[in-house]
């Protein structure tokens, strides 16, 4: 089955076992989970967001922390190395659609 490409807040609330309003709660409280809106407002998850979320999820139940302790464990977490590897994946995304936009011109 393919991956789809963004998620409504419902589905994600279910696939985390977290209620819709928590979803929102944290979305308003941790700057890095930024889900694209359309212009009716429908928030629009993708699997980047979603593991986020999970993090935020496991930091705040699992490990009992504030959101405040929590929020800066994140932002200490965002490393150069993991900055690096996230635009590496996003440059061979953008390489495939290349090709296959290539692919589909000739």
């Amino acid at each position: 089955m393919a991956q789809r490409l963004f998620y409504r807040i419902k589905e994600v609330a279910h696939r985390l076992g977290e209620p819709v309003s928590t979803i929102r709660y944290w979305e308003s409280v941790f700057p890095q989970v930024k889900p694209h809106t359309t212009p009716k407002g429908v928030r629009q998850y993708n699997e980047r967001n979603i593991e986020m979320l999970r993090r935020i999820q496991h930091l705040l139940r699992e490990k009992g922390m504030t959101i405040e302790g929590a929020s800066a464990e994140l932002r200490s977490r965002a490393s150069t190395l993991e900055s690096r590897a996230d635009t590496l994946l996003r440059l061979r995304q953008i390489r495939k659609q290349l090709a296959d936009l290539r692919d589909a011109l000739e």
